[in-house]
């Protein structure tokens, strides 16, 4: 079930040439799927403590990546970390709100 959103995320974006990845858009929609289901159904808590336990492996690729662009790195190096900062810091920000008002709400 995980990679089917994961596909339905990556066809959509295909389909609708968006700009961000699929793989967030099935994300997005598997969230949906638990807002709507009112919670973690049985069939995912074991796949999703599995991929919890392993989560740190996911960074691998990512680190892969920074080597392979290294010199876009290094000549965008200073603007990539702002927006990085800015975005984490932001993204803070939003979650606080989103628990407060989850909080406020029950």
């Amino acid at each position: 079930m995980l990679l089917l959103f994961w596909l339905l995320g990556s066809a959509l974006v295909a389909v609708l040439a968006w700009p961000i990845p699929g793989s967030v858009v099935g994300l997005l929609g598997l969230w949906l799927a638990l807002v709507v289901n009112g919670g973690v159904p049985d069939w995912l808590k074991k796949p999703s403590s599995l991929l919890i336990r392993y989560l740190t492996l996911l960074f691998v690729p990512a680190g892969v990546g920074l080597i392979d662009h290294w010199d876009r790195l290094m000549s965008h190096g200073i603007a990539m970390l702002v927006i990085i900062a800015i975005s984490s810091v932001l993204t803070a920000v939003v979650m606080v709100l989103i628990f407060r008002a989850g909080r406020a709400s029950s």
